[in-house]
C-alpha cells in the first residue's frame, strides 16, 4: 500500500543530500548567477528605492550547512553580486535548509531560531539587523505562488517529522 506520509518524510529527510550533490557537482559559475538573478529580481524593488545601501562596503555571506553550499552577497552599484567564494566577510548567518525554509516561509522566527541556536549570526550585528527587518518587512508572498506553496508544503513536512522524531524520543 501506497503510505503518502512515508514518501514525504523520506522524501524530506533525502532532501540535503540531494542538495549537497547539487551544490558540489554544478558548476560554480552557474550556481552563482542563478542565485545573483533570483536575488536581484527578488530585491528589485528595494533596490530601486536605495534600501540595500546598507550593503554597500559590505559583504554578507550566507551558509547552509548541511548543504555545503556558501555564498557572498555584497552591492555594486545598484545591483546584488554573488561570489561563492569570498575571503572578505563582514556578517556571517549560519543555519542549516530547514531552518532557512523555515524562515522564508515564516513558520519559524529568526530571534527564535537564533536564541535555539539554529541560526549563527557572526560579525557585524548591524549588518544582521539591517537584514533581519529588511526580510520581515518583505514577507514571503512577493515569492511566485509556486515557490510559495513548495516552501509551505516543505516547511509542513519538516515540522512533521520534528514532531515525530520528539514523539519517538519521548
Amino acid at each position: 500500500m501506497f503510505d503518502i506520509k512515508s514518501v514525504n518524510s523520506k522524501l524530506v529527510a533525502a532532501l540535503p543530500t540531494m542538495l549537497r550533490t547539487v551544490t558540489r557537482c554544478a558548476p560554480k559559475a552557474a550556481q552563482a548567477g542563478v542565485l545573483q538573478l533570483a536575488l536581484n529580481q527578488f530585491f528589485r524593488p528595494e533596490l530601486q528605492a536605495g534600501e540595500l545601501d546598507f550593503l554597500r562596503g559590505k559583504t554578507l555571506v550566507v551558509q547552509v550547512a548541511d548543504i555545503a553550499l556558501q555564498f557572498a552577497i555584497s552591492l555594486s552599484g545598484n545591483r546584488l553580486k554573488v561570489q561563492l567564494d569570498s575571503a572578505q566577510q563582514d556578517l556571517l548567518l549560519k543555519a542549516e535548509l530547514a531552518d532557512f525554509v523555515a524562515m522564508i516561509s515564516n513558520t519559524a522566527d529568526p530571534d527564535t531560531l537564533f536564541f535555539r541556536r539554529r541560526l549563527q549570526m557572526l560579525g557585524d550585528t548591524e549588518l544582521g539587523l539591517y537584514c533581519k527587518n529588511l526580510l520581515d518587512s518583505i514577507g514571503p508572498e512577493r515569492l511566485p505562488k509556486l515557490c510559495q506553496l513548495g516552501l509551505n508544503w516543505l516547511a509542513q513536512q519538516q515540522q512533521l517529522a520534528g514532531n515525530n522524531a520528539a514523539v519517538v524520543a519521548n
